[in-house]
């Protein structure tokens, strides 16, 4: 089983990828994978868009063999964002994405796209220090929100919507494990 966490910056994702992936049994993940995290702050910082999403869509790739092989060691990955996060966040940044760039990943069984109120997400992310990646999609975080749903549909992914507003990441658990049918 793979299920995958989307929603824009300080939505909860990765609170509820620990919660799930204890509840589940499963393997937490984050994407980009480890191994970039070093390169991320400058590319953040320095790169254009497109290479920006070149980056992260490279990381996705690498991801996606990580977690096959999790997968086909008969265990279950929760991931905190995935190839959705990366193509509708350089979606907003005006990179001309396709879907096709994401064809030749492992697919989740399940997108959970998280949102929240856009005031208390704000609190939250200035709470938590914001990275430099946060800053440079600060003014566009209800745009992601929007774009995350339409993306979703249109794709034809998976999904269920949460607005984790309203409820605890152990009700969220809930919410997913009712929809997978756990």
């Amino acid at each position: 089983m793979f299920v995958a966490l989307e929603g824009a910056d300080g939505c909860g994702k990765g609170t509820l990828c620990t919660v799930l992936a204890r509840r589940l049994g499963a393997t937490a993940y984050s994407t980009p994978p480890k191994r970039y995290l070093e390169s991320r702050d400058k590319v953040d910082r320095e790169s254009s868009a497109l290479e920006h999403y070149r980056f992260y869509r490279e990381g996705i790739y690498d991801a996606s063999s990580e977690i096959d092989e999790i997968l086909g060691r008969g265990e279950s990955v929760v991931s905190d964002r995935y190839w959705l996060s990366t193509f509708t966040y350089h979606q907003v940044m005006g990179v001309p994405v396709s879907r096709e760039d994401f064809s030749c990943v492992v697919q989740p069984m399940l997108t959970v796209v998280l949102s929240l109120n856009h005031k208390v997400q704000m609190e939250r992310m200035t709470i938590r220090g914001m990275s430099i990646g946060d800053r440079r999609m600060l003014d566009r975080q209800q745009d992601l929100t929007k774009a995350f749903y339409q993306n979703v549909l249109e794709l034809s992914v998976p999904f269920i919507f949460i607005d984790a507003q309203f409820f605890s990441p152990e009700k969220c658990a809930s919410i997913i494990m009712e929809a997978i049918k756990i």
